[in-house]
């Protein structure tokens, strides 16, 4: 992924994805403790996703952020991955691809919201576990402008 296209484009993106780099240390992806607590500058428009625990469970939104939140017209914490996109199953299988692949992902897509139809860009960056596998993903989420 080419940052100085994505920081133009989308600036609060390309500062997310600049941290993940920074924050991997050299490692495929970074921990979860490098990215997931260290975000407070970017911690608006980002959703935090884990893997579910049991393999037939619900993936769900773990926090969000207050500007996706007020895009979105409503606190996604807690709801299923589905929200994020208008089609629930598309957003699964993006949020599932990184998982399995431990790969970023950018989608961007037309979505109906509360303040009408806007385009939505959406970065997948997961991170891992001690263990070095993918625990989860950080999905930095704007409006396309």
């Amino acid at each position: 992924m080419d940052s100085r296209l994505l920081a133009d484009r989308h600036p609060a993106l390309g500062q997310l994805y600049r941290v993940w780099l920074a924050r991997g240390e050299g490692v495929a992806m970074p921990p979860a403790g490098n990215i997931t607590e260290r975000l407070a500058d970017l911690d608006d428009v980002i959703v935090v996703i884990r893997r579910p625990s049991e393999s037939d469970e619900t993936l769900r939104i773990e926090r969000s952020g207050k500007d996706v939140d007020r895009l979105y017209g409503v606190a996604l914490a807690g709801e299923p991955v589905g929200r994020l996109t208008p089609s629930s199953a598309d957003a699964d299988n993006e949020a599932a691809i990184v998982l399995a692949s431990g790969r970023t992902l950018m989608m961007e897509d037309q979505a109906q919201l509360p303040g009408g139809p806007a385009r939505i860009v959406r970065l997948y960056l997961p991170f891992a576990d001690e263990a070095g596998a993918v625990a989860g993903v950080v999905v930095g989420i704007v409006k396309a402008v």
